[in-house]
């Protein structure tokens, strides 16, 4: 499978009474893109912002950030199976992107759900300290600020927002659609090369219920078994994220699609190893005997296509890591060599449990950061809403606490701070030896 991926570097997006790319610059209709975000009876007011680096600005409840991204072959589409396209297989064919943007969902969703699956708070500062928690702060951030209408249910708010984040994606990529990129890369690791060591990345995702599934072709991945698919699927979006719960830990849409295990696994494709592949698995399942079916599976398959190593990381909370640590076991016991990715604890001061899950298989592990220290940010506009909606475990309390957005906030963990831990290492952090 061949996928022929055409970048375009923006460099600045800029409000505009139309909508066109050239020479590095996006102009934008927001008017327009109102409209369409507005065609859903479900969504009662939509305002749209341009965020850039460095302003003294905070984007908050955020659900779901994609890059835009289109295809060019007939009957194909980017992000297959969601707005009733239909769910054709896609990694192959011609892909557009623009790179150096981001199109951000802000929304306060409702709260009814409960436990797990109530939608909690995720923000952005692009600037002050706040930076180090989110790389999205580098972006130009196009924020879509949603206000939902009375009378609906979680389903179709939960389907309304994520179609928003999409139509105005696709809406955007398409300007590039008759124009020459800057650069084309091929994406192809159907060649192996019998002296280097297969590996398969697997890539566990968060779905448990609504305001907490992931997507796969349009329908969300509750009990699927783990299934391998091509890396070239992920990039062409077939992976969509409409997983709202804790921000520092999720896998937004744009992270499926740059996935950066995946990205290095393919760099070094032909070179260092053979990337065979990725194998996508839920986490969060219910009962151990879910969990243990679940890794035992994606080991079955990392076997059957002569995988020697994998590297896997897994979304979510405590929960999530038992399958992940099922799943190194179950590939280690099947002669694969594993690396796994996750967050840590260890506490405010690093000396506490780290993980809340292990096996004795699991000897190489890498941190993508701890959640337990505490965060000081200073005041910044608000962009996206005015009060943040903090969850228990936050301030240590009862209940859902609203404060002002625009701070300044004090944070004893992590949890607010958008893919702050995320567990495919799509961070600032790094670890020193002291």
């Amino acid at each position: 499978m061949k996928l022929k991926l055409g970048t375009f570097e923006v460099k600045d997006v800029l409000a505009s009474d139309t909508t066109c790319y050239k020479q590095g610059i996006l102009q934008i209709n927001i008017k327009e893109m109102e409209k369409i975000i507005l065609a859903d009876a479900a969504i009662g007011k939509a305002e749209i912002s341009i965020v850039k680096p460095g302003e003294q600005k905070r984007i908050v409840h955020i659900l779901d950030t994609i890059e835009p991204r289109i295809k060019l072959d007939q009957n194909l589409e980017a992000f297959p199976g969601q707005l009733a396209t239909a769910p054709l297989t896609v990694g192959c064919g011609t892909t557009h992107r623009l790179h150096g943007v981001a199109v951000m969902e802000c929304a306060e969703l409702p709260l009814r759900a409960g436990g797990l699956l109530v939608p909690r708070e995720a923000i952005v500062d692009m600037s002050g300290p706040g930076i180090w928690y989110s790389p999205f702060w580098e972006y130009i951030n196009i924020v879509l600020a949603i206000e939902i209408a009375d009378g609906f249910s979680d389903i179709e708010y939960d389907n309304a927002v994520r179609a928003a984040g999409i139509k105005i994606a696709k809406y955007l990529a398409g300007t590039t659609r008759d124009l020459e990129p800057e650069m084309y890369e091929e994406w192809d690791n159907s060649d192996r090369n019998p002296d280097l060591p297969n590996v398969v990345y697997i890539h566990q995702y968060q779905s448990q219920g609504t305001f907490a599934h992931t997507f796969s072709y349009g329908r969300n991945m509750f009990e699927n078994l783990p299934t391998l698919i091509s890396p070239n699927e992920l990039i062409d979006g077939a992976l969509v994220s409409g997983n709202y719960a804790y921000g520092c830990y999720k896998t937004p849409t744009w992270l499926h699609c740059n996935n950066p295990v995946m990205w290095q696994l393919y760099k070094e494709h032909g070179k260092s190893l053979n990337f065979t592949g990725v194998i996508i698995s839920r986490g969060h399942n219910y009962t151990f005997y879910e969990k243990l079916r679940s890794a035992q599976f994606a080991a079955k398959i990392a076997k059957e296509i002569n995988a020697q190593g994998a590297v896997i990381s897994w979304e979510g909370g405590g929960n999530s890591i038992i399958e992940a640590m099922q799943t190194v076991k179950a590939c280690e016991n099947n002669g694969i060599k594993t690396v796994i990715l996750g967050y840590e604890m260890g506490g405010p001061s690093g000396d506490a449990i780290a993980m809340l899950d292990s096996v004795p298989e699991a000897d190489a592990i890498v941190s993508t950061g701890s959640i337990d220290k505490h965060i000081s940010l200073p005041a910044l506009e608000a962009v996206g809403g005015e009060t943040l909606r903090l969850s228990p475990e936050t301030q240590h309390g009862s209940g859902i606490v609203e404060v002002d957005a625009s701070g300044p906030l004090e944070f004893c963990i992590s949890h607010e701070m958008y893919c702050g831990a995320n567990h495919t290492g799509f961070s600032r952090w790094a670890a020193r030896d002291y």
